[in-house]
This record gives C-alpha cells, sequence and structure tokens, in this order.
C-alpha cells in the first residue's frame, strides 16, 4: 500500500508543477502573421532581492494575462513581467514589438537589458513609439519591469501590446501605428493653424481699419482658442508644459474663448461693451484659473480638485447661458433691424447645438472618419469658422467698397475746396490784405473771396457752409460763383447777401451759409453787412454787426448795411469759426476771450495758434490793415 501512494505521489509531482511551468512559456504561432503575447505572464511586485536590473526572481510570482483587469490591489509602484518565449516554427530575425504604456520601463532578454522606455525623448505614453526588440533565434526568456508615474502605480501592458514575430513585419505595424495616430491628430492640428492664420490675417485688416473692432475680437477668439487647442495636442505628442498646467490650458480653451466673443458680438452688432457684459467676460476668463490652480500649486490646495466628470458639468452651465444669451441677444436684434445680428444667428446656432450635443451626448464626444479622428469641439469649430468666414469676408468688402467711396468723395471734396479760396489776393493801394486757411481733416466749407471792381473797390467775404463734405464742397462752390457774378454788378452788400440767398433757397438742399460781405474803397470806407458770420474784430475789438439769418434759409431776409471807416494803421480781421471752436483733448473751447486776444495778430500767426490749440473745423482767417499815408 504505501508503495502504490509513493508511485502516485511520484505520478503527482509533474501534474503540481505544470501550472508553474505553463505560466511562464508562452508557445507563439508565426502562421498567418505577428502572433500576441498576452500570456500566462508571471507578474510580481516590486523589485527581486538582486536588486532592480536582476530580471531572474526566485520567487514564484502569480499567473497573469494581458488585459485581464486583474491587478495587484494595492497598486505596487514596480511590477515584473516574465515569460519563456517559445516558438513554435523556425522564424529568421525574430523580434519583440512592446507597448509597456509606461513612462519607465526595461525590456530584458536572456538576463540581459534589451531596451529601457526611459531613454525615450519627453513625449508622452500614447506619443512614444513601440519598442522593437530583437530576439535570438529559439527560445527566450522576457522580462518586462514597469515603474509608475511619478511614484504612482505602475500601468500594466493591454491586451496587443506585446506582440512577436519577424523584425520587418513589426516594424510596418510600428510604422502604421504611428501613422493612426497622426492622422487621428492631423484635423485637429491642421485646424488649430489655420484658426492662428485666420488670427494674423484678422489683425492685419484691423490694422487697416482701426475702427473695426470686430476684427480684434475675433482675432483674440482664434489666437485663445488656437493656442490652447494646439498646446493640447502638443501634450499628446511632445508636451510644452507640464502635466500640472493640463487644467488650466484646457478650461481656457474650452470656458475661456467666449470672453473674446462677447466683446466679437458686441462690436459686430454695433453695440457698446457695457458692465454687465465686462462682468461676464472676466467671469469667464476666471473661472479657468480657479479651475486650474490648486493643478498649479499646493498653495491653492483649500481649492477643490474637480474630476473631469465635474469639469464638463461646469463647462456645461458656462455654455448654456453663453448659448442662450448670445442667440437671444442676436435674435431681438435682428428683429429691431439689425442686418449684422442676423448674420452671426445661423453660425452661432450651428456651433452651439454642436457644443451640446457633444457635452451631454456621450457617443458623440469622440468618433473617426476613415483614418482622422475628431471631437465634438472639433466638428463644432470647424463649421463655425466655415459659416462665419462668409460673414466676415462680405462685411470686409462691403466696408471696403464704402471706404473706397467715401475716400473717392472726400478726395473730389478736397479738389473743390480747393476753389473756395483764391490762388491770389488782388492788390488796393493804402491797404495790406493777408489770409490764412487751413482745412481740417475732414472737407469742411469754408471759403473766403477778394474781387476787384472797376473803380478800384475790393469786394471781400468770408463765408462757412453747413455740413461737411462734398455737399458742403458743392454748396460752397455755388457760393462763390455768384458771388464773383455778383460782385462785378456794382450791387452793394446787403443786395448781394439778398441775391445770394436767393440763389441758394432755389438750389439747397437744406444746409445753410454763414457770410459776411463788404465793400471797401480807395478812400478806406468799409461798407459791409452780415449773414449770421461772426463779427469781424477791429484792431483787437469786436465791431457791431446787426444780427441776421444766415443765407439759404428763408426766401426774403432782411440785411442791414453799415459803414465803417478804417483809419491809417488800422487792422480789421474776419475769421471763421473754426478759430472760436478749436478744442483741446480735455473739452475746452478756445472761445471769444483767447480770439480777441490775439485777433490784431498776422493772419497765418492766429490760424497756427487754434490749429495748435487743437483744430475740429476748417480755420480761415482775413486780415486787412490801412496803411499809414507816408
Amino acid at each position: 500500500m504505501r508503495r502504490a501512494c509513493f508511485v502516485v505521489a511520484l505520478a503527482l509531482i509533474p501534474l503540481a508543477t505544470a501550472p508553474l511551468d505553463r505560466a511562464q512559456t508562452i508557445i507563439s504561432h508565426s502562421a498567418g502573421g505577428p502572433a500576441r503575447l498576452d500570456g500566462p505572464w508571471l507578474l510580481d511586485e516590486g523589485d527581486p532581492p538582486g536588486g532592480e536590473f536582476a530580471s531572474a526572481d526566485p520567487r514564484s510570482g502569480q499567473i497573469y494575462r494581458l488585459g485581464t483587469g486583474r491587478i495587484p490591489p494595492q497598486g505596487s509602484k514596480v511590477v515584473w513581467l516574465r515569460a519563456t518565449v517559445t516558438p513554435d516554427e523556425q522564424v529568421s530575425n525574430p523580434a519583440l514589438l512592446v507597448n509597456p504604456n509606461a513612462e519607465e520601463c526595461q525590456v530584458f532578454v536572456n538576463e540581459q537589458k534589451a531596451a529601457d522606455c526611459s531613454n525615450w525623448p519627453r513625449t508622452t505614453d500614447a506619443a512614444r513609439r513601440w519598442l522593437l526588440v530583437h530576439l535570438p533565434a529559439g527560445q527566450a526568456k522576457v522580462a518586462l519591469r514597469i515603474v509608475g508615474v511619478d511614484g504612482g502605480a505602475a500601468s500594466l501592458p493591454r491586451a496587443g501590446d506585446v506582440l512577436w514575430g519577424r523584425a520587418p513585419v513589426l516594424e510596418d505595424i510600428r510604422t502604421a501605428t504611428d501613422a493612426t495616430h497622426f492622422y487621428h491628430f492631423l484635423p485637429q492640428t491642421l485646424l488649430c493653424v489655420g484658426e492662428l492664420l485666420g488670427g494674423v490675417i484678422l489683425l492685419l485688416v484691423f490694422r487697416n481699419d482701426p475702427h473695426g473692432r470686430a476684427y480684434l475680437w475675433f482675432a483674440a477668439f482664434l489666437f485663445l482658442d488656437g493656442t490652447m487647442s494646439l498646446e493640447s495636442v502638443f501634450s499628446w505628442v511632445y508636451p510644452l508644459l507640464p502635466l500640472t498646467f493640463a487644467p488650466l490650458t484646457d478650461a481656457l480653451g474650452m470656458i475661456g474663448r467666449y470672453a473674446p466673443l462677447v466683446g466679437f458680438i458686441a462690436a459686430f452688432t454695433g453695440v457698446r461693451l457695457n458692465r454687465w457684459m465686462k462682468g461676464y467676460q472676466v467671469l469667464l476668463l476666471a473661472i479657468p484659473v480657479l479651475f486650474g490652480l490648486p493643478f498649479l500649486s499646493e498653495q491653492f490646495a483649500w481649492l477643490p480638485r474637480l474630476s473631469d466628470r465635474a469639469f464638463h458639468v461646469i463647462l456645461l452651465v458656462v455654455q448654456v447661458p453663453f448659448v442662450v444669451g448670445s442667440l437671444g441677444f442676436l435674435g431681438w436684434k435682428w428683429k429691431r433691424g439689425n442686418a449684422e445680428a442676423g448674420l452671426l444667428l445661423p453660425p452661432f446656432l450651428l456651433a452651439s447645438i454642436i457644443e451640446v450635443l457633444g457635452i451631454t451626448v456621450h457617443w458623440f464626444r469622440n468618433f473617426h472618419v476613415g483614418r482622422f479622428g475628431f471631437d465634438f469641439d472639433d466638428l463644432s469649430m470647424f463649421f463655425f469658422l466655415v459659416s462665419i468666414c462668409p460673414v466676415l469676408l462680405s462685411r470686409h468688402r462691403r466696408i471696403t467698397l464704402e471706404h473706397e467711396r467715401a475716400t473717392a468723395e472726400l478726395d473730389a471734396a478736397r479738389e473743390i475746396q480747393q476753389r473756395l479760396v483764391p490762388t491770389s489776393i488782388p492788390a488796393l493801394t493804402g491797404c495790406h490784405i493777408e489770409a490764412a486757411y487751413l482745412p481740417a481733416e475732414e472737407v469742411g466749407g469754408d471759403f473766403y473771396q477778394i474781387l476787384s471792381r472797376q473803380d478800384g473797390s475790393l469786394v471781400i467775404a468770408v463765408g462757412d457752409v453747413s455740413g461737411k463734405g462734398l455737399k458742403a464742397a458743392m454748396t460752397g462752390v455755388l457760393a462763390i460763383g455768384a458771388l464773383r457774378t455778383l460782385a462785378f454788378e456794382g450791387l452793394g452788400p446787403a443786395a448781394i447777401l439778398m441775391r445770394l440767398n436767393a440763389e441758394l433757397v432755389r438750389t439747397s438742399s437744406g444746409g445753410f451759409v454763414t457770410c459776411f460781405c463788404g465793400v471797401l474803397d480807395l478812400r478806406g470806407n468799409l461798407c459791409y453787412a452780415n449773414a449770421g458770420h461772426l463779427a469781424p474784430f477791429r484792431n483787437g475789438r469786436e465791431i457791431d454787426v446787426a444780427g441776421t439769418l444766415p443765407l439759404g434759409i428763408v426766401p426774403d431776409p432782411a440785411y442791414e448795411e453799415s459803414t465803417l471807416a478804417l483809419d491809417p494803421g488800422d487792422r480789421l480781421t474776419l475769421l471763421s469759426d473754426g478759430v472760436v471752436e478749436a478744442q483741446n483733448a480735455d473739452g475746452e473751447l478756445f472761445g471769444f476771450e483767447r480770439t480777441r486776444q490775439i485777433s490784431a495778430q498776422a493772419a497765418q500767426s492766429i490760424a497756427e495758434q487754434a490749429q495748435r490749440f487743437g483744430q475740429t473745423d476748417d480755420i480761415t482767417v482775413l486780415t486787412l490793415n490801412r496803411l499809414a499815408i507816408a
């Protein structure tokens, strides 16, 4: 009986040790391509007694198959996987293709280190190339040492992360894996580059059109979203910033980008940013900062570190008010007749629908079209840009045409305006006449004329047409044409103004003209009449003129004539309201008192002082000096 038990015990010994042998041996089959070495492996936690580079381990370990999810519950920082790879047939140039999915790992073949993934460049796990490890022909002992990230638990390889086969075939697989990774991020990368280029183009447009604040706001949106999205792409390929910055950059890219969009909507629809809009912009930028601070520094540990799920909830809470508010505002403005708001409605509506679907519908967040990978944010941004680009181009084209039309009108008005002042001043015995004319940036309607009569007298007129631009310049040309005709008929100043008023009333389209008209004879006597113009100054004192209406308002006004005898040495100064209404940066007017104090100076000096003070309108100054008799 004892003998029989001994024989049975001897027979059971191989059966008892069989699981251990099977756990350490993986038979690879090369038929049909590379073989997946999912297991069974022997898994040991921690480095063996011989040190971290001792590939042999006297410990028994536990059986583990890749992808089973049976990971040690305590989450060891260092894990070893060992197996003996035994091919079922002879293969030339055998190799392993390993994706340890870890920050630090080593691959040992026959107790010799064959590869070390800690020597990889600074890339993330997803972007690192798989390790290609050449094996000797026949049986080989393989060991994988995996270390957790920053002292955390080790991340074990997944099913299909270890392949065995011919080296050229495995190299093709590695290249295909790299290509898959490239195609996955290619759409987002191209979109980011397109956003940055679009931002540069809009900055150039804004440089040529400083009043187009909408271009500046949208450029800020493109730069913020494009930069943050590009940084997220780099974080998968070659991180530019430490991983602690990821929550901040993600939050800025998803939430902070709405801040410049608020300014864009306001500028595009012609609405000034009120304090509520500005406060909302500050809030949109503050939320990402508060979300990212706990990850950046331990000094803000009192702030809670929110999970990805919590972040998506916050994102939804932020997006809903923006979507509802922006669409409601644009719809309200459109119904009130704002065509610009109507143009923005379709792009914002389309992008908003995709954004809300991406947050609320899980399967919509990430998907593939062929080789290319997309997420809802890429899709939303793509359709938003595609739909809003024609709107911006159409607006830019329309504003450019309006600007060209206004520029052509302004050039024509300036050319006409040159005809409002004489090229030369006729001489009068015993008098010296000076004139200064400084047009403003905008075309106005200031004019003056000095016309000689056959009897040797001079007809002097200084006027100002209401309004600016081509219309004002044309009215001024009309007034000058009539003045030149009436001056040679021998009429007095009151009669000239009445005839001129009748002509302007007949042809005017709503404007009016102020005009001071005088006739100066050889003896120095000035007969004058005034139609709503500034009173002249004689030797620094304002002379009395009758208050009457400007030209072109009523059909039959009455203009009174007065006579002023200029003695030798007297100076008479005529000017337009561009001198009195000059305004400095503080909003202070040059005023009548300053004008009176400098009225006895030369015409050019008076005009330049008013211009330096702050010119806002055309400045016209005419001085007449009665010369002393020798």
